[in-house]
């Protein structure tokens, strides 16, 4: 999984339909917290220690929802509270999914600062799972996409990779 050919990773969830869930007090992204929860167990199970695998996520929500999917001591945080922190793989859950990703407007995931923070915390390597169409109506994240897009990093999920909620491909990272 930390494979040094391909440091950084995104998981695409577009084929997936895995939708954001966002009820004015809180955002979040089931199907994410658990397709890192499933990474998070294929880490650990490949040697890697839990004190090396750091998870991060722009909202409190998306961290309580993760946190209730992996049962460790791994440590997941918004993207806040992790300045100054860093690990050897970080995975960042970036939540915003949207049917309508054209009218999808985001000034968390829009501060240069923040994102900066987010994608600086990886010592050898970084795996992020967003969906490709809706952060691509984010400038900056649309830049990020397409240089991990150039790198050959884009690793795109459908239900036949699912299994009891859980990504069987995550392993081919």
């Amino acid at each position: 999984a930390l494979n040094p050919d391909r440091p950084v990773v995104f998981i695409n969830t577009d084929l997936l339909l895995a939708f954001e869930t966002n009820d004015r007090k809180a955002v979040n992204n089931p199907m994410e917290a658990n397709i890192i929860a499933e990474i998070v167990r294929r880490l650990l199970s490949r040697g890697i220690l839990e004190e090396d695998i750091g998870i991060i996520t722009p909202y409190n929500s998306q961290a309580d929802l993760i946190r209730q999917s992996v049962s460790t001591s791994v440590e997941i945080h918004t993207i806040d509270k992790y300045q100054g922190r860093d690990k050897d793989c970080i995975l960042l859950s970036f939540v915003r999914s949207s049917e309508n990703p054209r009218n999808y407007v985001s000034s968390l995931l829009g501060d240069w600062h923040r994102i900066n923070v987010a994608l600086t915390r990886a010592k050898k390597k970084l795996i992020m799972v967003g969906s490709c169409i809706t952060l691509s109506s984010v400038p900056l994240l649309k830049l990020l996409i397409e240089k991990v897009e150039e790198q050959g990093g884009i690793l795109s999920v459908s239900k036949k990779d699912i299994h009891k909620p859980e990504l069987k491909r995550c392993s081919n990272l």
